[in-house]
């Protein structure tokens, strides 16, 4: 197509259908106004439509594109196509709308994280899905609070770790707050769709968490099985002489950070618990990346004598390459 197409998301297909008539037909009158340029009907290039493919005279309409083509057939026919148009041009901007709310959604629920039963997000997470801002969140809250249904601690919000987060169903009511509240009309309709978006949005996100769990906890159980149920790093195994060794399988880039490695069997290599939270301490706790080359470096120079070690996680380099953690 080779040109931007924002403002003209009108296909030929669903305009006829909410004109009520076939595409044939609707493919006649914009021949008719391709027919005479000299009358007053006309449809401009880049202005109300653009060509999706040229040699099929395929188009896609703008709004302005989809009202001329509506009072065209008002003004000739006894039918009321006005009305029609007016209403299926609200219902297409609210698709296109709910659909920036689910990408929207979709980019800022990475804090999603299961609490007393509840699915809760950080404020940063719902102040990037509301798109607003950290003072008119406090706000909304704040008036919430004052009213006569105020949100409680535990169910609607809590504090974890440290940092603000509000439940699934306290981000809702913070929403439609908003959607009463809010002076822009825009503003208000994001708001108040948000509810509808994000009861099906969250529930693909949630769906698919529940799905990926199954599949690290499938590789997790191959890694250990393929190890031998061994440390690769002490050599240590859970048998009946040592029924107080736990093997664990580890993520060599951390499953938090490189999500996409997340499941593959490759990132995973076993340790016993005691050297698996020796090496999150020595790397500065589990909530810090950790890629191959630290689990290298803890083991060269913590376990010098183990040379396999070594070189088990440097052909694990070379299969997995250099991953990019995940952008925050």
């Amino acid at each position: 197509m080779g040109k931007k197409i924002s403002g003209f998301t009108i296909r030929e297909k669903s305009l006829a259908e909410a004109l009520e008539t076939t595409h044939q037909k609707l493919d006649e009158i914009i021949q008719f106004f391709d027919s005479n340029p000299n009358d007053q009907w006309e449809l401009i290039e880049d202005k109300h439509f653009i060509y999706l493919n040229k040699n099929l005279n395929e188009r896609l309409f703008s709004e302005q594109g989809a009202y001329t083509i509506a009072k065209y057939m008002d003004e000739t026919s006894t039918k009321n196509f006005w009305d029609i148009i007016k209403e299926f041009i609200t219902r297409h901007k609210e698709k296109i709308r709910n659909n920036f709310i689910n990408s929207k959604i979709q980019e800022n629920s990475s804090s999603l994280i299961l609490n007393n039963n509840r699915y809760f997000l950080s404020r940063k997470d719902v102040v990037g899905i509301l798109c607003t801002n950290y003072g008119r969140l406090n706000k909304a809250f704040d008036e919430i609070q004052k009213s006569n249904n105020p949100m409680k601690i535990s169910e609607d919000f809590d504090e974890i770790e440290n940092v603000r987060h509000y439940s699934l169903a306290g981000f809702y009511k913070l929403s439609q707050h908003l959607a009463k509240e809010l002076t822009s009309k825009d503003r208000r309709g994001w708001c108040e769709a948000i509810e509808l978006v994000g009861k099906k949005t969250f529930k693909i996100i949630l769906d698919e968490k529940a799905a990926l769990q199954k599949r690290i906890e499938f590789a997790m159980n191959a890694a250990k099985k393929r190890d031998g149920n061994k440390c690769q790093i002490t050599g240590n195994k859970r048998d009946k002489f040592n029924k107080t060794i736990n093997i664990v399988a580890h993520h060599i880039y951390s499953k938090e950070h490189y999500p996409h490695l997340a499941a593959s069997q490759d990132n995973l290599v076993t340790l016993t618990q005691e050297v698996h939270d020796e090496f999150h301490a020595w790397n500065g706790g589990f909530q810090k990346p950790c890629t191959v080359d630290d689990l290298i470096e803890f083991a060269s120079e913590l376990y010098p004598e183990n040379y396999e070690i070594t070189l088990k996680l440097k052909n694990v380099k070379k299969i997995l390459g250099a991953p990019l953690p995940k952008q925050k």
